[in-house]
């Protein structure tokens, strides 16, 4: 992990999160429920920074045995 704050970079797997928050249209972040349990693993100099991802969201759900993003 890196610890720079960059808030265009997931803070779990270090890959581009697509994070459009700062720009005028909504960003698939706004919409996107992100598990606590991958929340928990954002170190506390990105909390509330940066994104995690929609790739990093998805392989936990499909960790899990789900196949949708719904709980």
């Amino acid at each position: 992990m890196t610890d720079k704050n960059d808030n265009s970079v997931c803070p779990l797997c270090q890959q581009k999160n697509h994070c459009g928050v700062k720009t005028a249209s909504n960003c698939w972040c706004m919409n996107t429920q992100v598990p606590e349990a991958l929340l928990a693993k954002i170190p506390a100099h990105q909390k509330g920074i940066s994104c995690v991802c929609n790739a990093c969201i998805d392989r936990y759900w499909l960790q899990q045995g789900l196949n949708t993003k719904e709980e």
